[in-house]
């Protein structure tokens, strides 16, 4: 076991485990503000993403186009996770900067808030972007449907890479 009162790699670690936490909420946060300042654009996104427009490689589409109401629920359910993956990561890592001082037992409880931000963060960006709107609507296949295919791939790997450096423990 390290104890980490003098410093050393473990330290370093830990302090690297709290930056990356905090980067990633914030841009959560980021996102969750420019969606809400262009809330009209996002509900027309949402629209057309899932309106199969411009779908000409695979027309037939797994599934179908959801009435309006629908659409704004799956909206507040994308900002609903990017606000919690921002304030659990934001929140989680305060914890661990605080914590970073701790003995080992100290420290894997302080990841708490962090693990379920970063998971918050993969549901949605994997979980709703990746598997509805690029494999379910085929977004991949229109041509706004690129930039949301690679960032939410980009945003679900660092999420994930920083979830899977998080959980390794202090040796």
């Amino acid at each position: 076991m390290v104890i980490c009162a003098g410093g050393g790699i473990s330290m370093i670690d830990r302090s690297l485990k709290a930056l990356f936490s905090l980067i990633a909420g914030l841009m959560a946060l980021a996102y969750l503000v420019h969606n809400l300042a262009n809330i009209g654009p996002a509900y027309e996104f949402f629209v057309y993403i899932t309106s199969h427009s411009d779908q000409e490689a695979y027309p037939v589409t797994l599934l179908p186009v959801p009435p309006s109401p629908l659409i704004v629920l799956a909206m507040a359910l994308v900002f609903a996770l990017e606000l919690a993956a921002g304030v659990m990561l934001v929140w989680g890592a305060w914890k661990l900067w605080s914590a970073r001082g701790a003995d080992s037992t100290g420290f894997e409880s302080a990841k708490r808030f962090a693990k379920i931000g970063h998971g918050c963060a993969i549901a949605n960006w994997w979980g709703l972007f990746q598997v509805i709107a690029i494999a379910g609507y085929q977004a991949w296949q229109m041509p706004a449907g690129a930039g949301p295919d690679h960032g939410s791939w980009v945003y679900g790997a660092i999420n994930m890479l920083a979830l899977i450096y998080l959980a390794q423990k202090d040796d």
